[in-house]
């Protein structure tokens, strides 16, 4: 079944042969051949497989792929492994007519392997803007770039809403919010400015503390560091690390953080991308801010 030819604008850029971030070129979406067979070795690109109705083309998924909540059961999928470490042998038997990876997530080495072998697409989302065109990219190869389209489109009004907010809340002398969002202990790293979670926040009306300079995209920190920070609050999410109420007791029970909030959040509505963004904006700005996007301009105080 080849894709639906479709007068929308924003799906321009797959009337005509279109390279992923890998440098992959791919064809139109009017002569994409949909794969029969594919393995995602990323867990937001599995979940978005899903929402554009090609559940069935999926034969093999990571350990991590655990959105929707019943697809680690389905006897159906082979689990090939994780992200970082997966089997070659599994994931070749599978003979696979697509592999979907992701430049963040997945190990260059491996990426360079399967390309090598096998059709892959090579996702590398660092804005928020990126991960709603993941839904449209997808869709060209899957025949299903209308639903792509849509879902993408229904998201990007949520961040223009959300957008709009915040620059009525700074024009009318607002702050943004200091949040210190650790992504792993022993050692203790944060995500640098260029990643999908630090823009994340950005869109949120909120500044990642501490700033830590560096060639490293998710450095480390010490808890000085952080104390130094002088964060509004600090969120603790349930992965990659699975922060627990102990780690944000230990952060508590520290002087030099007294009266800093220390909150267990979602990791998944926070750092992944495509699909989720739709249910994850709203989330984080919800916990951040403490009401809902719709629900009117930010209070000052």
């Amino acid at each position: 079944m080849r894709a639906q030819w479709l007068p929308m604008s924003a799906a321009n850029r797959y009337r005509q042969p279109w390279a992923d971030a890998g440098g992959v070129t791919h064809p139109p979406a009017d002569q994409a051949v949909p794969p029969e067979r594919m393995v995602s070795l990323v867990p937001s690109l599995t979940e978005c497989v899903v929402a554009l109705g090609a559940r069935d083309r999926l034969s093999g998924i990571t350990a991590f792929c655990i959105r929707p909540a019943d697809l680690l059961k389905d006897p159906a999928l082979t689990k090939v492994g994780g992200t970082k470490k997966f089997s070659r042998e599994k994931l070749m038997a599978l003979k696979p007519g697509l592999v979907l990876v992701n430049l963040e997530e997945n190990e260059l080495d491996d990426i360079g392997w399967l390309r090598a072998r096998v059709p892959c697409y090579i996702n590398g989302v660092r804005t928020l803007d990126e991960g709603l065109e993941t839904l449209r990219e997808l869709g060209a190869l899957l025949g299903r770039l209308d639903q792509g389209d849509a879902i993408a489109a229904a998201c990007a009004a949520d961040l223009a809403a959300a957008r709009a907010r915040l620059a009525d809340f700074r024009a009318r002398g607002g702050r943004s919010r200091r949040v210190c969002y650790p992504i792993w202990r022993d050692p203790w790293m944060i995500p640098g400015p260029d990643t999908f979670i630090a823009r994340h926040f950005e869109a949120l009306g909120a500044q990642l503390v501490p700033d830590r300079p560096g060639p490293s995209r998710y450095p480390e920190m010490s808890l000085e560091q952080l104390a130094a920070a002088r964060p509004d609050t600090i969120w603790l999410p349930d992965e990659p690390f699975k922060f627990q109420e102990a780690d944000a007791a230990e952060l508590r029970a520290r002087p030099d953080l007294a009266g800093v909030p220390v909150r267990l959040v979602s990791g998944d509505e926070v750092c992944w991308f495509g699909v989720r963004q739709r249910e994850g904006l709203p989330y984080a700005y919800r916990t951040l801010w403490g009401q809902g996007i719709e629900d009117g301009p930010l209070p000052l105080s």
